[in-house]
């Protein structure tokens, strides 16, 4: 069964390398990114819904942070 990863990510990572070849910001490619992300969410998604995902998206950067439900 095909996921949604699955359909994205290839498209994602030819985009980044056409970027890397353009000689593109890959922060201004994520911002776009980001944008359009905000624009899909906004047809499907409660403004409070999408608020709640990005806060908790925020919170958890950290990338060695052990998560609330994980055991020290």
């Amino acid at each position: 069964m095909t996921s949604a990863r699955d359909v994205v990510e290839p498209h994602i990572e030819a985009m980044l390398k056409e970027a890397e070849t353009a000689r593109l910001s890959t922060d201004a490619v994520a911002r776009i990114m980001f944008e359009k992300v905000i624009h899909i969410w906004r047809d499907i998604r409660k403004p409070e819904d999408i608020k709640a995902e990005l806060l908790e998206a925020a919170e958890h950067l950290d990338p060695d942070e052990d998560f609330m439900f994980m055991r020290p």
